[in-house]
C-alpha cells in the first residue's frame, strides 16, 4: 500500500537477515484463524535510531508488514494491543516506532492510534543500520502506557 501511495518503502530483506531475527526471537507473526495476516519485529532497545532518547524503558516495533492476502483492517490495532500487554508485563514505559519523516499519512495513522510525535532524526551512515536508513530523516513516535 505504501508503494502505491508513492511513499518510501523498505528494500527487500535477505533470508539471512530474516532468519537472524527469527533466531533472536524478534520476529512475530500475526495470525487470523490459521492464516498469517502479517509480521513485525520487536526490539528491547534502539540506540541507533533513538540515539540520546534511548533510555531502556520502551519496546520498539519495526517492519510491520501485512500479507497480500490480508486486506482486512485492524492489523496495527492487533499488534499494538499485544505489544502493549507485553510491554506492561515487562514493566516498560511504552512503545516506540519510527517511520520516514516524509510519510505524513503514516504518521497520522500512528497518531490516531495514540502515538505522539516525539521528534525527527536525520540518520547518517551508521553500520548498525541497514542502508535504507542512511542519509534519511525519520519521525520518532511514542505510545505511553
Amino acid at each position: 500500500m505504501q508503494r502505491e501511495l508513492g511513499a518510501n518503502v523498505w528494500p527487500e530483506f535477505s533470508d539471512e537477515a530474516i532468519l537472524h531475527e527469527i533466531d533472536a526471537g524478534q520476529l512475530f507473526r500475526v495470525r487470523v484463524d490459521e492464516a498469517i495476516a502479517g509480521v513485525f519485529s520487536l526490539a528491547f532497545d534502539d540506540p541507533a535510531i533513538w540515539d540520546a532518547l534511548e533510555d531502556g524503558r520502551h519496546l520498539y516495533i519495526h517492519r510491520i508488514a501485512r500479507t497480500a492476502e490480508w486486506s482486512g483492517g485492524g492489523l496495527m490495532d492487533a499488534i499494538l494491543a499485544w505489544v502493549t500487554d507485553y510491554c506492561q508485563s515487562l514493566g516498560r514505559a511504552g512503545v516506540r516506532i519510527d517511520t520516514w519523516a516524509s510519510n505524513a499519512p503514516l504518521i497520522a495513522f500512528y497518531e490516531r492510534r495514540g502515538f505522539r510525535l516525539v521528534g525527527h532524526r536525520r540518520i547518517g551512515v551508521d553500520a548498525r543500520l541497514p542502508p535504507h536508513y542512511h542519509e534519511n530523516e525519520f519521525a520518532l513516535l511514542e505510545y505511553t502506557l
